[in-house]
């Protein structure tokens, strides 16, 4: 028989401005508390998590503002940060592949890091096509 799988959701919504970054990271490290995750670990999803949220809020949308959404998802061996937006979404030009030519040297780095931190990345279309989801996983050490 297996063991029923418990996932427990934290979820923040706030206004895609800079100065709300710091809420992402601060819900991360209250989530953390309660995991078996080293200090480095936790900084290095802190970054991940700020990188994600910092691309909806440089990207997502024009000048009328809009709003970023974080879930943080605790299953059994894995912590999830989801970071979701409802605007203009990835368009062809963007990389999120990871796989085109290097990155610039000024900006342009979110992603990279994003993929040095966490186990696995998936960056999709939101629900009905609207926005970008970044799905990130790093597995819990047992």
């Amino acid at each position: 028989m297996s063991a029923a799988r418990t996932e427990h959701v934290v979820r923040l919504d706030f206004p895609a401005k800079p100065e709300y970054l710091l809420l992402a990271r601060l819900a991360l490290a209250g989530v953390a508390r309660a995991l078996p995750l080293d200090e480095e670990a936790v900084a290095d999803l802190k970054l991940a998590v700020t990188e994600a949220c910092g691309n909806a809020v440089r990207h997502a949308y024009e000048d009328d503002g809009g709003i970023v959404a974080v879930s943080y998802v605790v299953g059994r061996t894995t912590l999830e940060l989801i970071v979701e937006d409802r605007g203009t979404g990835i368009t062809e030009e963007d990389d999120v592949s990871g796989e085109s030519a290097p990155e610039p040297l000024e900006g342009g780095m979110g992603m990279a890091i994003i993929r040095a931190v966490v186990d696995a990345v998936e960056v999709r279309d939101g629900a009905d096509g609207r926005g970008t989801v970044v799905r990130m996983t790093k597995y819990l050490p047992d």
